[in-house]
């Protein structure tokens, strides 16, 4: 049998350091800066994208305002010949 009889002994702690967990530190490193700056990028052109959205935006709200213009002055000048129409006939009598 085994020298401790059957029983698991402590995990044992290495200290030792080699290239495989130099290479996975400097892997995860390089992934970090990686997602870090592509992450800002992202965000940079999304930030592009608002801003013409915003714009846009702008643009439509003043289309509307001038189109909701345009219906009042229209609405008053149907009016305006409703009241012609009205009163026309009895001026020509």
């Amino acid at each position: 049998m085994s020298e401790n009889n059957g029983r698991q002994g402590r995990p044992v702690f290495d200290p030792t350091i080699n290239y495989g967990h130099v290479l996975t530190a400097v892997s995860f490193i390089l992934a970090g800066l990686g997602a870090y700056y592509g992450m800002r990028a992202e965000l940079s052109n999304m930030d592009l994208r608002v801003a013409k959205i915003e714009l846009t935006l702008q643009q439509l709200a003043n289309v509307l305002v001038l189109s909701a213009r345009q219906d009042e002055r229209l609405i008053a000048i149907e009016r305006r010949m409703d009241r012609v129409e009205q009163t026309g006939p009895a001026l020509h009598r």
